[in-house]
């Protein structure tokens, strides 16, 4: 059975992890992509090379796709770009902003050439404002959005970004997302349309604390806009303001009921949301939790929430983690064992789930990754290849758009191909 977007042709012109993640996506779901890259490779194929032209990054981000290696900068080439933009459905950028039109790859100057084609840019920060010109990579938008400072992570009392890039996977599906969505309007109507997202949108949307209830929540924020200022300008340290912001959030400091623990030989976390599943957790570890009992002391929250935290703390020593997945379970309270990623290659639940596939790349051989994150009976998601070889594919590409083998030739003797 073909995919949901077999037939569909992607014109991928994207670099690093967020566009080439959403042109993989929509691969695995049938659409034919290919992505261009310089003469010398995009920069993350170059970033901790494994085999000469060849890294993990680059393989993880463009799974799926052919291949071609054309020089965009030389006015040359101008000719084979204007027919690829015409071969294609969707074409994908994600370059500062001014830096498509340079190259000939913004949306006025495809629709010229392809009046339906679904143009989806990505930038670091937006197309407006004052910082939409500056350089940005995920680790600037999590600083920039607040994220890396919303679940802090301090190493040497320096904010720590998440490490898997959220702001860049996130832009990726959501741009993906929104591709499906103008092909369906397309097919409705004929329309192409422009698609724009952002890593400092798609940060901020990752956040509970980016929404307010305006009587609520704004009185709250000032203040906490005056706590910072103070605390900078006494000079206070990152840990310091974390420390200190957690008056604001008093039951925040007495958790247990949503997160991890160390048990007697690893850690485990446990997710009790609501009261049905709280009490649960009380009961299964023989404890009282007076902030539930009613005409509770507010004042006292910091105090008792801190006694709670030390009596669960070393409950959970007392046995091993096996021993408490199978004590928790009995209470159905949602927990699992804290892992590392090597561990689920084999693991017995992702095995029977299929989650881990295999596939061949033309140079390192076989592989092994995670399945499509969808499956669909009607129209099946597949891993259709793995990411191509520097240029693996631009004489048949090129071949499919009209040229001969003699043009071919000459372009790649001319230095417009590699």
């Amino acid at each position: 059975m073909a995919g949901a977007l077999e037939g569909v042709r992607v014109l991928d012109c994207t670099q690093i992890i967020a566009g080439p993640l959403a042109a993989s996506l929509l691969s695995e779901m049938g659409a034919d992509v290919v992505k261009v890259e310089p003469l010398e490779g995009e920069p993350w194929r170059l970033q901790a090379e494994i085999i000469p032209k060849e890294s993990k990054n680059f393989l993880v981000q463009n799974r799926g796709k052919r291949g071609i290696a054309l020089n965009f900068k030389d006015p040359r080439t101008g000719p084979i770009r204007d027919r690829l933009i015409s071969w294609a459905d969707v074409l994908i950028t994600n370059y500062r902003p001014g830096v498509p039109e340079a190259l000939g790859i913004d949306y006025d100057s495809a629709r010229r050439i392809n009046p339906a084609i679904i143009y989806a840019e990505n930038t670091a920060f937006g197309k407006h404002g004052p910082d939409a010109m500056r350089r940005g990579y995920d680790i600037v938008a999590q600083a920039m959005s607040g994220l890396s400072t919303s679940n802090p992570n301090l190493q040497n009392g320096l904010p720590m970004p998440v490490a898997f890039a959220p702001a860049d996977v996130v832009t990726g599906f959501a741009l993906a997302w929104a591709i499906t969505a103008a092909l369906y309007h397309r097919q409705r109507t004929g329309e192409g349309q422009a698609i724009s997202s952002s890593l400092l949108l798609s940060a901020l949307a990752l956040q509970a604390g980016s929404r307010e209830i305006a009587a609520i929540d704004e009185p709250v924020r000032h203040e906490k806009l005056a706590h910072l200022a103070e605390a900078r300008a006494r000079g206070a340290s990152m840990a310091e303001i974390i420390a200190e912001r957690r008056r604001f959030a008093p039951e925040l400091s007495g958790n247990i009921y949503y997160r991890p623990y160390k048990t007697k030989d690893s850690y485990l976390v446990v997710g009790c949301l609501g009261p049905g599943p709280r009490a649960r957790f009380r009961e299964a570890l023989g404890i009282t939790d007076p902030r539930y009992e009613p005409g509770f002391d507010t004042s006292r929250l910091t105090e008792v929430g801190a006694e709670l935290v030390r009596i669960c703390e070393e409950k959970f020593l007392q046995k091993t983690n096996e021993e408490w997945l199978a004590y928790l379970d009995a209470f159905d309270i949602a927990c699992g064992p804290v892992r590392f990623v090597e561990e689920l290659f084999d693991d017995p639940q992702v095995v029977a789930n299929s989650y881990i596939q295999e596939y061949d790349h033309s140079l390192l051989g076989p592989m092994r990754g995670p399945a499509p994150v969808v499956q669909m009976s009607a129209t099946p998601t597949r891993i259709k290849r793995a990411s191509p070889a520097l240029g693996e594919h631009t004489d048949d590409v090129l071949a499919e758009v009209g040229y001969s083998p003699a043009e071919i030739a000459a372009f790649r003797e001319n230095g417009l191909i590699g």
